[in-house]
């Protein structure tokens, strides 16, 4: 039996998250304890009444003073987790009652790894199987196999050409977390950005296709308005030229190049453009357009 601490950084939907609470306490060959962070929701303290209803003792909700935003709420959960293993998941995502057991699964193979990713759904917002064409494109970007072990400059260079994970299915080694500093002002790249720091600390990553976890796909999600008005874009650039520097002191050149050439990341910017000049945003198509041909 697995020991696992979940946390959920919320800020949405009450409805979601009632249901995101309820497939953790589905959750079979499992030890778990949930902690829910609340980044200063203004119906919070309903839904913290809502939850305390439910009357599970390893349930703990906390409420953040003021508003961290995303990454900032998500590195507060990472360093909350006490437990070897923790995941932190979306406040409107689905854990499978296999999750903890496929995890088990996974790191009796793995024991080393940093961070395991079993295999996921994709859902719409009513929970219906759902794929984006985003999605179709990480199926091409991961690398094949239906479980594989990933480390090092190979690694993070086929994640900064494309980030094919869906983080908030992984399940990470504490110990290989809680050290690490927080980048400030990345919110729409946080999550990649903490996988590649543990990978340039040693950490490893295993992926599976076996699915235990349902993410939620919301066609209008605050990361599409954040690349609607170019704020998505704007951050995602100072990361790369930020993580690029950072890789070429490394000596990691092929990751280095992934990054500098961010591929997936123009596609996207160049995705929203059209939209951009049809609506007569002109800033946003020219940081758009910005974004696809600077260095």
């Amino acid at each position: 039996m697995i020991s696992l601490d979940v946390l959920i950084p919320y800020h949405g939907d009450a409805n979601y998250l009632v249901r995101a609470v309820e497939s953790v306490r589905t959750l079979i060959d499992t030890d778990w304890m949930l902690t829910i962070v609340e980044d200063n929701y203004p119906d919070g303290l309903q839904v913290q009444r809502r939850i305390e209803d439910l009357g599970d003792e390893r349930i703990r909700y906390l409420r953040n003073k003021r508003q961290l935003g995303t990454a900032g709420n998500h590195s507060r959960c990472a360093q909350l987790a006490e437990r070897e293993q923790f995941v932190v998941m979306g406040s409107d995502d689905v854990l499978l009652p296999c999750y903890g057991q496929t995890l088990a699964n996974l790191l009796s193979q793995y024991p080393s790894a940093a961070m395991v990713q079993p295999g996921i759904q994709v859902i719409d917002e009513s929970g219906q199987p759902y794929r984006s064409l985003g999605d179709h494109v990480k199926d091409v970007m991961r690398p094949r196999g239906d479980v594989i072990e990933l480390r090092g400059e190979a690694a993070a260079a086929s994640l900064l050409r494309g980030n094919w994970l869906y983080t908030p299915a992984i399940a990470y080694r504490r110990d290989h977390v809680v050290d690490l500093p927080m980048r400030p002002g990345n919110d729409a790249v946080h999550d990649l950005a903490l996988v590649v720091d543990i990978l340039l600390a040693g950490g490893s990553l295993v992926v599976s296709r076996q699915v235990a976890f349902l993410y939620r796909r919301h066609r209008n999600s605050h990361s599409s308005m954040q690349a609607r008005t170019g704020q998505r874009f704007r951050q995602e650039r100072s990361y790369f030229v930020g993580i690029e520097a950072e890789l070429r002191m490394r000596d990691w050149q092929t990751a280095a190049r992934a990054a500098r050439r961010r591929l997936l990341s123009r596609c996207n910017a160049l995705t929203q453009l059209p939209g951009a000049l049809l609506s007569g945003e002109r800033r946003v198509a020219g940081e758009l357009l910005s974004h696809v041909l600077r260095r």
